[in-house]
């Protein structure tokens, strides 16, 4: 099998998962509200995923270490298929017991195995994909997950409306089973060897540090993940709630308005998306500018948005955000898959993954705290003023975003 059968392999399981994903929580949210007609335990499902994704980074190096990056990626979809149909059954028996513990127990357990399958995922890529054609890999995929995110959600909701919650969560199992069978056709030697896994005399606790240990000890890294933790508190404006707030207060229009808005933004998302693939040759030799231009615009465009009362202005200025986030976020990418050792790339991805759900969850309780006591507006500008923050820190040790990769997997 070739690299790119591998590839495709790869894009086509992981694509049905994430569709999986986003169909169940739509399918169990429609359940859990027609049951309980509270909204407070549909807000507990994106919760505990925020949660269980810090702790799942924490220990994804230990587990894609005695395991290594495919068999991670297929033993993850067969636990997340198996949770799935005892969720399913649980719905279809109406088997989930008082205030739907037992459905919570298969979130967390379907997060957890979802959280290191996503650092497993990212750091197949170099493997699969030659050196001068990340920009356009990494870009593809990307495309590929917002237009899941754009469309399953709208199409979850009318599969919900038409055939019931619980029958969705049906329809995400078999997702779930197709996706597994395409992580099990990925048959390449360097999928299997280039990720090595660390000696058996190594403790537990070297080995959940390790990507810790090589983001601290790689400038490139250092500066990328200090930068993207800061965007990432700042992206936290964008969450519905939030963009529901704004489109009241500041926009004073109905809240049709909020889904436009969401919309836009990933609108724009998908057309930063197709521009890396289009010019995946430009942006791949000058990756440290198209990151820079990215963090900069985005920024701009975010204070922009705050302080804009026009909605059909506030549609092309979502975009924009969405745009020139998803160009930073390709070129960042690329900048940590190229400045790497592979047998350490997951291990970095997990511990960045731990990072960044760890400061989105405490953002979001203090960003919902600060729209109480300075007002949806002055959030938006704040979340701007973070972004430049992220971009002159960058911008000012730009000269470690191009050096080679050096980090060794071992001392």
């Amino acid at each position: 099998m070739t690299k790119q059968h591998a590839f495709r392999y790869l894009w086509i399981g992981q694509s049905l998962s994430n569709c999986g994903d986003v169909f169940y929580i739509v399918g169990l949210m429609t359940v859990m509200y027609a049951v309980t007609r509270s909204a407070m335990f549909m807000t507990l499902i994106p919760f505990l995923m925020t949660f269980i994704r810090f702790i799942s980074g924490i220990l994804a190096p230990l587990i894609l270490d005695r395991l290594g990056l495919k068999e991670a990626l297929v033993c993850s979809q067969i636990g997340k298929s198996f949770f799935l149909l005892l969720m399913a059954l649980a719905l279809t028996f109406h088997g989930f017991g008082p205030d739907f513990l037992i459905v919570f127990f298969f979130v967390v357990c379907i997060g957890f195995l979802d959280g290191w399958a996503s650092p497993a995922r990212n750091a197949m890529v170099p493997l699969l994909i030659d050196r001068e054609r990340l920009v356009k890999a990494n870009g593809f995929l990307s495309l590929l997950d917002q237009s899941i995110n754009l469309s399953g959600w709208a199409f979850g909701g009318i599969l919900a409306a038409f055939i019931g919650g619980g029958q969705l969560v049906w329809v995400t199992f078999f997702l779930f089973v197709l996706s597994t069978v395409c992580m099990c056709m990925i048959r390449i030697d360097t999928a299997f060897h280039t990720f090595n896994r660390t000696d058996s005399s190594v403790g537990k606790l070297k080995i959940m540090v390790e990507g810790w240990h090589a983001i601290w000890r790689s400038p490139a890294l250092r500066v990328i993940s200090i930068s993207e933790t800061i965007g990432n508190v700042s992206s936290v404006v964008w969450m519905a709630a939030i963009v529901l707030v704004f489109v009241h207060q500041a926009l004073h229009v109905n809240a049709s308005w909020w889904g436009f808005i969401n919309f836009s933004f990933f609108a724009g998302l998908i057309i930063g998306g197709s521009i890396c693939v289009r010019f995946s040759a430009s942006i791949h030799t000058h990756l440290k500018v198209a990151a820079l231009t990215g963090l900069f615009m985005t920024g701009a465009a975010t204070l922009f948005f705050g302080w804009n009362t026009y909605p059909l202005l506030a549609l092309m200025i979502s975009a924009a955000v969405g745009l020139f986030e998803q160009l930073k976020n390709v070129a960042f990418e690329t900048l940590i898959q190229t400045n790497t050792k592979s047998n350490l790339l997951a291990k970095v991805y997990s511990a960045q993954d731990a990072l960044y759900a760890l400061s989105y969850g405490l953002a979001t309780v203090l960003f919902g705290c600060l729209i109480d006591k300075i007002g949806v507006q002055f959030v938006f500008t704040l979340s701007g003023v973070l972004l430049f923050i992220s971009f002159m820190y960058a911008a000012g040790f730009r000269r470690y975003l191009t050096e080679p990769a050096h980090v060794g997997a071992h001392e």
